[in-house]
């Protein structure tokens, strides 16, 4: 994945509606966790913005692999940003639940 503010994004907001469908899926339960995780990935997400913004490579790569850690859960997901291409396609070559 490319050490730019879209991947952070990207990255971010597959999380942020993967928290969001446990919690309807928990609901009336599961709040407390959602904020907990959600702050986390926001946090994770803005430090990696400022961390490419001050191209600091070091930082920015752990806090990218730190996101990435963090969707894992969803890693078979169609959505999932390990599997579209740059440009935010499916290459031809992917399998729902395989790495491209």
């Amino acid at each position: 994945m490319p050490l730019d503010q879209q991947t952070g994004v990207r990255l971010y907001q597959f999380i942020v509606d993967r928290l969001e469908e446990r919690r309807r899926e928990q609901y009336p339960n599961g709040r407390d966790e959602y904020e907990a995780d959600w702050t986390a990935a926001h946090d994770l997400e803005k430090d990696f913005a400022t961390a490419v913004h001050a191209d600091d490579l070091a930082t920015a790569e752990q806090l990218l692999q730190e996101l990435i850690d963090m969707s894992a859960p969803w890693r078979s997901h169609p959505q999932h940003p390990d599997s579209h291409t740059e440009d935010g396609s499916q290459p031809d070559n992917a399998v729902l639940g395989n790495r491209a």
